[in-house]
C-alpha cells in the first residue's frame, strides 16, 4: 500500500493551520479595537479638559491657575472608571508641534493643552505573550491630546433674556438693523416676538430661541434662519462683579456739563453737553441724557435708577473700555435693576460703541425719526413703538465676546 500517495486529511490540517491564523487576527482585531475605544474615551476627556480651561480663563478673570484647575477637574469628570488610573495634565500650550497662533496667552485669549493617558491591558496579546515569554505582557499606555482657546469673535450681539412671555414687541415701522450678528431669545414662549405692521423689520443674521418660533409675528427678511429649541445659553457679562457705590455725591444742580470726571453720583442726574473723562461713572438715581455727550473708554453704571435718552438735540458718542471688568460695555445696569432703559430717539442720534448690558430691564424705543447705533444689546425684552435701532456688532481687536473652540 502506498500511504504517501493518500491525500485524505490534508484539508483538515490546512484548515487547522488557517484557523490558528484567523484566530490570531481576530485576537489582534479585538485588542486593537479595545485600544481604539479607550483612546476615543480619552479624547473626550482631553477635549473637555482643554475646553473647560479656556472657558474658565475667558469668563473668570483671566486666571491661569483657576483655568488649569477647571480643566483638570473636567478631565476627571469625563474619565471612564475601569480600574485603571488616568493621568491628566493641563497647561498653557507651548507645544512645539502647535502653530504660533495656538500658543500662549494674550489678553482674554489663552490656549490650553490637555494631555491625558491611561494604561490599558490587552486580552489576547497578554495571553499569547505570557505563553511565549512566560511573563505578563503588561499594558499599553493610550493617550490623547487637545488644545482649546478663544481665537474667534462671537457672532451674537442681541440677547433677550426674558425666560418666559414676550421678548420683543413692536408696532408700525419698527426697524432693527443688525444684519451682521445673531439674535438669541431666551423665552420659552412660541410667540415671544410679535410685530404689528407690515413695514417693520428685524434684520439679523440668524435667530436662536429656547422655545419654538412657530408663533413669531415679527417681520424677518426672507432667508433668515430661525432655530427653536436650542439649549439655554449663559448670558454674556453675567460674571461682572460691579463695584459697590461708595462716596456718592450729587453733582451741582443735578447736572453734568462741560467736562466731568469718573465717580459715583447720587440723586437724579441730567447729562447735558459734556465730555466724559475715561473711567467708570456710577449713578444711584435716574439718569437723563439731554445734550451732546462724548466720552471714550467710558462706562455708565446705572446702579439703581433708570436711563433715558431724550429726543431733540441729544447726541451720543461713547466708546466702551477695552480692558477691565467692563471691557466692551458702554451702559451697565445690574440684573437687580429692572428700571426701563428709554431710548426715545426722535431726532436724537448717536452711538454706543459697546454693549448695553441690562439683563433685567426692558429697552423701550419711541419716536421714529432719529436713530441710535449700539455695539450690542443684552436686555430682558424690547418694546419698539416704532424707532430705528442699529447694531454694529461691537468687534474691536479685543472683542469682549469670544468663541471658545477646539483648535487641535
Amino acid at each position: 500500500m502506498k500511504f504517501k500517495d493518500k491525500e485524505s486529511g490534508q484539508v483538515l490540517i490546512l484548515t487547522a493551520f488557517c484557523m490558528i491564523g484567523f484566530i490570531g487576527f481576530l485576537a489582534l482585531a479585538v485588542d486593537v479595537g479595545v485600544l481604539f475605544h479607550a483612546r476615543w474615551q480619552l479624547q473626550i476627556a482631553a477635549d473637555a479638559a482643554a475646553t473647560a480651561a479656556a472657558v474658565e480663563y475667558l469668563h473668570n478673570g483671566n486666571n491661569q491657575a483657576l483655568a488649569i484647575a477647571a480643566g483638570t477637574s473636567a478631565a476627571t469628570d469625563n474619565n471612564v472608571s475601569d480600574g485603571n488610573t488616568m493621568t491628566a495634565t493641563v497647561t498653557v500650550n507651548t507645544n512645539a508641534i502647535s502653530p504660533a497662533s495656538h500658543k500662549g496667552c494674550s489678553g482674554s485669549t489663552c490656549f490650553f493643552e490637555a494631555v491625558v493617558s491611561k494604561p490599558n491591558p490587552t486580552i489576547f496579546y497578554r495571553t499569547f505573550f505570557s505563553l511565549w515569554k512566560a511573563s505578563d505582557g503588561g499594558a499599553f499606555t493610550v493617550g490623547a491630546r487637545a488644545v482649546a482657546g478663544s481665537p474667534g469673535n462671537a457672532t451674537g450681539c442681541i440677547f433677550l433674556t426674558a425666560p418666559t412671555g414676550s421678548a420683543f414687541q413692536a408696532n408700525g415701522n419698527y426697524q432693527i438693523n443688525a444684519s451682521g450678528c445673531g439674535l438669541y431669545v431666551n423665552s420659552s414662549s412660541a410667540s415671544a416676538m410679535t410685530g404689528n405692521g407690515n413695514s417693520g423689520s428685524v434684520s439679523v443674521a440668524s435667530v436662536s430661541a429656547v422655545g419654538s418660533t412657530s408663533g413669531y409675528s415679527a417681520n424677518f427678511p426672507a432667508g433668515t434662519v430661525l432655530s427653536g429649541g436650542v439649549i439655554p445659553q449663559t448670558i454674556p457679562f453675567s460674571d461682572i462683579a460691579a463695584p459697590t457705590p461708595t462716596g456718592c455725591v450729587a453733582p451741582s444742580g443735578g447736572k453734568l456739563t462741560g467736562t466731568a470726571n469718573p465717580g459715583c453720583y447720587s440723586g437724579n442726574v441730567t447729562i447735558g453737553t459734556v465730555t466724559l473723562s475715561a473711567g467708570t461713572y456710577i449713578f444711584t438715581g435716574n439718569v437723563t441724557v439731554n445734550g451732546a455727550v462724548t466720552g471714550h473708554n467710558v462706562v455708565l453704571d446705572i446702579n439703581t435708577g433708570s436711563f433715558t435718552v431724550k429726543p431733540g438735540n441729544s447726541s451720543i458718542d461713547l466708546t466702551a473700555p477695552t480692558s477691565g471688568i467692563f471691557n466692551g460695555v458702554s451702559i451697565y445696569q445690574p440684573l437687580s435693576n429692572t428700571n426701563t432703559i428709554n431710548l426715545q430717539a426722535g431726532s436724537a442720534t448717536g452711538a454706543f460703541n459697546g454693549f448695553i448690558v441690562a439683563p433685567g430691564a426692558q429697552l423701550s424705543m419711541q419716536d421714529h425719526g432719529g436713530s441710535v447705533t449700539i455695539g450690542g444689546l443684552i436686555v430682558n425684552n424690547i418694546d419698539n413703538g416704532p424707532a430705528v435701532l442699529n447694531l454694529s456688532g461691537y468687534n474691536p481687536s479685543s472683542s469682549p465676546l469670544k468663541v471658545v473652540s477646539l483648535v487641535e
